[in-house]
């Protein structure tokens, strides 16, 4: 496993999210937030496997929780793929 790959989606939820913490708690925390979220995202790319097994929803899929947000993801041979809405759900693009 070597790298993530986020969908359109996500990363329009990340810009959504960036904003907000910007917004309401400055442009420092809103950068400390996205960095921590990155390392989230990296964890996930040396141990896939723990995420919760999310297959009732669709056949492959894994959730892992961050912040106040639940991060869903699909693993592959080289990549993971961050699929999710990450501050309401999950987005359609598996």
């Amino acid at each position: 496993m070597c790298n993530y790959i986020l969908s359109l989606k996500t990363e329009d939820d990340i810009d959504e999210i960036y904003l907000f913490t910007k917004t309401e708690f400055g442009q420092h925390q809103a950068i400390k937030y996205l960095l921590s979220l990155k390392s989230y995202f990296e964890l996930l790319v040396k141990n896939p496997d723990i995420g919760k097994d999310r297959s009732e929803i669709k056949k492959g899929l894994f959730s892992f929780p961050f912040e106040s947000h639940i991060i869903f993801y699909r693993v592959f041979k080289n990549h993971i793929r961050i699929i999710c809405d990450m501050a309401a759900g999950i987005s359609s693009n598996f």
